[in-house]
């Protein structure tokens, strides 16, 4: 053999590209809520083979995730601490491994569309963010106390005027969200619904009961839940069907960054709407021996998988992998998409403690309790 080809094969282990013969291949099972499907990315699953890593997913709601059997799963993936808590506590009762590692961040926000969002401007309650185009912009910054009580009050969208937007909505100013027994998404936009209407968390288990009881008509006053208000919210036929859903940031930033990958325009219908009261929803993966936790910690240190996460729409963690970094804002710049605010001006909301949540999640969604 040649020099030449010596040094080719070499190059190509060192890459990855080629695995030693003696290098096993480590299959993981992780079961998770919605961000599961980072890791079932085509450019993750190439890269996470490289590493000798491969994994086999089961998506599930956050909530549903954390009360599964756990024999034979190597991780548990939620898309909020909430979740990740209930599984460490499990295994801390259970006195097996555990190790909780936050991956990226993104922000609830509640998606919709420009003339909705216009017709919230000209109510008072939502207002262009600073570094937006006031003429077309496509954030918004949303007085969270101010939407709640135009649906206390009944007020419908006709009544808010969106007639003059050639649109008729006789429906209640509301967010739709899923559900809230089994999603994070729907238990985050609770927490912060009950942070704004307390003004603060409760402070036992029958103050979370009695304040879920005073927010629930908020909830129940969308209907049934909907499984998937993100995938209805990005087809022509959901302006008229969910006009604000409650989504996470990044499903909407991988919608305009693949429109605008396949040589397209960012899409000026729809925008987002940023409560001022902000929880980061921080994606916790929960690993339960060591293969996972090797897993966890590539996911925040390989530059390859932190740039997909980029691609995908996340707030990727700093070096310190303690906050988010400034990184998406430049990375949507460089790729024509306009970037939101990155705003330290709004209140921090708290969600309540565990225990506390898990009381007024059941109480608004009748769900069956966590064992």
């Amino acid at each position: 053999m040649s020099v030449l080809a010596i040094v080719g094969i070499v190059a190509l282990i060192a890459s990855g590209t080629v695995a030693l013969p003696f290098q096993r291949l480590v299959t993981l099972v992780g079961v998770g809520g919605s961000k599961i499907e980072y890791l079932d990315d085509p450019v993750v699953r190439a890269q996470l083979l490289r590493h000798h890593m491969a994994v086999r997913l089961t998506a599930l709601g956050s909530r549903e995730a954390a009360r599964v059997p756990l024999d034979g799963v190597d991780f548990v993936f939620p898309s909020g601490q909430p979740a990740a808590e209930l599984v460490a506590e499990r295994r801390v009762a259970a006195r097996e491994y555990s190790s909780p590692h936050r991956v990226f961040v993104s922000p609830i926000v509640l998606a919709t569309y420009r003339e909705y969002a216009e017709t919230l401007r000209a109510a008072g309650v939502a207002r262009p963010q600073a570094n937006q185009d006031p003429e077309q912009p496509y954030y918004y910054d949303l007085d969270l106390a101010g939407f709640l009580e135009l649906a206390r009050a009944g007020r419908s969208w006709d009544a808010l005027g969106i007639g003059g937007w050639g649109f008729t909505n006789g429906n209640t100013v509301l967010a739709q969200t899923t559900d809230v027994c089994a999603a994070n998404s729907a238990a985050t936009y609770l927490g912060l619904v009950a942070y704004v209407t307390r003004g603060g968390v409760p402070v036992s288990v029958q103050d979370a009961v009695d304040l879920a009881l005073q927010i629930k008509p908020l909830f129940r006053e969308q209907g049934l839940p909907t499984r998937n208000p993100d995938g209805i919210y990005f087809v022509p036929e959901g302006r008229g069907i969910l006009p604000i859903v409650v989504i996470y940031e990044h499903q909407y930033l991988a919608y305009q960054l693949q429109r605008v990958g396949r040589g397209g325009e960012p899409d000026q219908d729809r925008v987002l709407l940023y409560p001022d009261v902000e929880f980061q929803s921080e994606p916790t993966m929960v690993a339960l021996n060591a293969d996972a936790q090797s897993l966890a910690v590539l996911l925040g240190t390989d530059s390859v998988l932190r740039r997909r996460a980029l691609e995908l729409g996340y707030r990727v963690l700093d070096s310190s992998l303690e906050d988010s970094s400034a990184e998406l804002p430049r990375f949507l710049s460089e790729r024509g998409v306009p970037a939101p605010a990155i705003s330290t001006s709004y209140t921090r909301g708290l969600l309540p403690d565990v225990p506390m949540l898990e009381a007024m999640i059941t109480t608004v969604g009748d769900c069956r309790p966590m064992p």
